[in-house]
Parts: structure tokens; sequence; C-alpha cells
């Protein structure tokens, strides 16, 4: 295993019968815009990261239509926009250690750029590019299954339950006045943060959510004020 993949992601490769090619790949897709313009004679990871973002998005469409044969295309959507955006990438980027490959410039470095969601997003999917170019899509698809697939909780038809629309027309039933989200808490770095959303009507307040998304955390919180049923 070359030097540029070592420790933790080198375990990976080596038990999923990955192999290296072309070194040079990875280290383009772990140098971020900062380093290289610093660095003249390196390349950016932006147009890896183009191609593993379309290879990303094409993986997991094949799954959800390969593994939920009855899902309509609205729910593997929604599905999709849940498992593949930049928190969740930055999680699989984490999951990989890839924070400890980054290259990046000395301005970025000391912002803390290796804790930064949209960094570790693209690092992960310009290792994704990297890796097709080097050994083929069913390398990346090895990958994907072990960091993606394989811990995907149990979808079924309660997962798409909207509660905040459901809430909005109960509460519109009774009363003309609007029902508002408010941010109580932000926990964590960066990278992990969890968010806690509370829904007010007429400023009492309904519920409450916590959850890493500030949307989902909106939705517990409406799921929290229907099963109090205050509307009723």
């Amino acid at each position: 295993m070359n030097n540029i993949i070592k420790g933790k992601l080198a375990a990976i490769f080596n038990e999923l019968g990955i192999k290296i090619n072309d070194p040079s790949l990875y280290l383009n897709a772990f140098t971020h815009t900062s380093y290289a313009n610093e660095h003249p004679d390196s390349v950016s990871n932006e147009r890896l990261e183009f191609l593993g973002d379309a290879i990303l998005d094409f993986l997991f469409g094949e799954y959800l239509y390969k593994t939920y044969k009855d899902m309509p295309e609205g729910d593997m959507s929604k599905i999709r926009s849940k498992y593949v955006c930049a928190n969740a990438n930055c999680e699989y980027a984490l999951e990989l250690d890839l924070e400890n490959y980054l290259r990046l410039g000395k301005g970025e470095k000391e912002q803390g750029g290796s804790t930064k969601v949209n960094v570790l997003a693209d690092a992960f999917e310009a290792f994704l590019g990297a890796m097709y170019l080097d050994s083929g899509i069913d390398s990346v698809r090895k990958i994907l299954s072990k960091v993606i697939f394989n811990n995907i909780e149990y979808i079924n038809k309660g997962f798409f339950v909207d509660y905040k629309s459901r809430l909005q027309e109960d509460i519109q039933a009774e009363s003309r006045l609007a029902i508002e989200y408010r941010l109580e808490k932000e926990e964590g770095p960066a990278h992990d943060k969890v968010f806690t959303m509370s829904v007010y009507h007429d400023g009492m307040k309904l519920g409450v959510g916590t959850a890493k998304s500030k949307k989902e955390a909106e939705q517990l919180a409406a799921k929290d004020a229907l099963s109090k049923k205050v509307t009723k």
C-alpha cells in the first residue's frame, strides 16, 4: 500500500481488495483549492469532486432502485437527499479518516479547514472520483456499501411522514395565527452539530425536537406537538 493511503483507510482498502494503481490521483483528491493556490505545481480536487459527485449520485440511486423494488420515485428522491448531502458526505469522510490526508493552504489550515463540513464533503466526493479513475466503479461501490449502504436505517412508510405539514393543517383548522419554529440551542463542532428547535403558536411552545439538521429538528418538534394533541 502506497504511503499516500495509510492507517484506517489502508486497512479498509486491504479488507475490500482495492488496489492503488495511480497514487497521484488520491494526492490530487486531497488537495484543497487553498493549497493549490499556494503551490503552482499542484492541482486542486475540484474536477475530481465534480466526477465523484456524479458517481455517488448514480450509485446511490442504483442501490435504492435494486433494494427497494416497490418504492416510488418521490420516496427514493427523499432518501437520497438525506443520505447524499454535504452533512452526510462530511460524516462519510470522517468515517474514512479523510481529514488526515487533506492538503490545505496555510490560511485554510489555521481556520480549521480539516473540520469544515464543505471541505470534508468535497474531499469525500473527490476521493470517490479518484477511486473510480484508478480502479473502476466496482471499487467505489464496495466503499459505499461499507460506509453508507450497510448503515442505512430500516426504511418504512413512517420515514416520510411530514409532521410540519400535518401540524400546520391542524393549526389552520382552528386559528389564522401562523406557527413559528425557533432555534433554541446549537451544540457541537462544525462537522457534528446538533440543533434543538421549538415550535410556537400564539406565544405557546407546542413541541421540541433535537437532530443533526435544523429541518429534521423542526420535523421532530412538530411530531412532539402532535403527540401531545395540543391542537385538539
